[in-house]
């Protein structure tokens, strides 16, 4: 009953986070060893001096897989709904959140490769409509989820479904996207970041990245097309502790089935 919706948040996590895998660039000079630059950016330096943009990008897609922890958040447009985020994700798998969706809202956590959603009457009744139920189908699977967690699914299911908490699928590299082309310095934050835009169709792209410290990945804009939104990377490697909800607070979707 939820996998649209999962899919739908998933797809757009991996559609915005494809600049940061926009590395047409040679790798060995993307790592700095060529032009001397070091692995992360210096203050006292013109950052990323001599790369390119797509250079850049990759220094920060790899900088992004290293990390144990971070956190992400952004608002979007999926399908024509108004959808926002806000996660904290462990590296190995595990992260927790909360998801809106045209004002209906969901908890979501993945703990041990299991994921677990919690979601509001109005996030259920949306799901149940855009699954083709009927109006009493959704109400009475309302009801029956109603203050418990819904028990999703393991392993490869549940990575398919939900991709964006594995940090290695998120910014897996491909060099089929849009190349990037070199802005000017701003800050996020009070972090100095440097911009990093690129074109795909109608939409524009723009990637900020960190010019001080490690070249992390700090926000992602999309701008144009049918599915805007910007999503906001930070909190890199501070704790993140899930813990799977109580056993007698579950309903498992296989035990619906049948």
């Amino acid at each position: 009953m939820t996998k649209r919706n999962l899919l739908a948040v998933a797809a757009l996590c991996a559609t915005a986070a494809m600049t940061l895998t926009a590395c047409g660039g040679d790798d060995e000079k993307a790592d700095g060893k060529e032009k001397g630059t070091s692995a992360s950016a210096s203050a006292t330096t013109k950052p990323f001096e001599g790369l390119t943009g797509d250079q850049i990008s990759e220094k920060a897609r790899v900088a992004m897989t290293k990390l144990k922890t971070f956190k992400i958040k952004g608002d979007m447009t999926v399908d024509g709904a108004d959808m926002s985020i806000d996660f904290a994700v462990a590296v190995k798998g595990d992260c927790q959140g909360t998801l809106v969706r045209d004002g209906g809202s969901a908890q979501i956590l993945k703990s041990g490769g299991v994921m677990y959603m919690k979601g509001d009457e109005k996030f259920w009744q949306q799901t149940g409509k855009e699954d083709g139920s009927s109006p009493d189908e959704a109400k009475a699977f309302t009801q029956l989820v109603k203050g418990r967690w819904f028990k999703l699914g393991s392993g490869a299911e549940a990575e398919e479904e939900f991709p964006f908490c594995d940090a290695g699928v998120m910014f897996e590299k491909d060099k089929d996207d849009a190349r990037l082309t070199r802005g000017p310095e701003t800050e996020v934050d009070g972090t100095r970041a440097v911009t990093l835009t690129g074109k795909d169709g109608a939409e524009k792209q723009t990637l900020l990245v960190a010019a001080e410290g490690e070249p992390y990945a700090l926000k992602m804009t999309t701008e144009g097309g049918k599915e805007p939104g910007s999503l906001q990377y930070s909190e890199f490697n501070k704790p993140v502790t899930v813990k799977a909800p109580p056993a007698d607070q579950v309903i498992d979707a296989n035990q619906l089935k049948g």
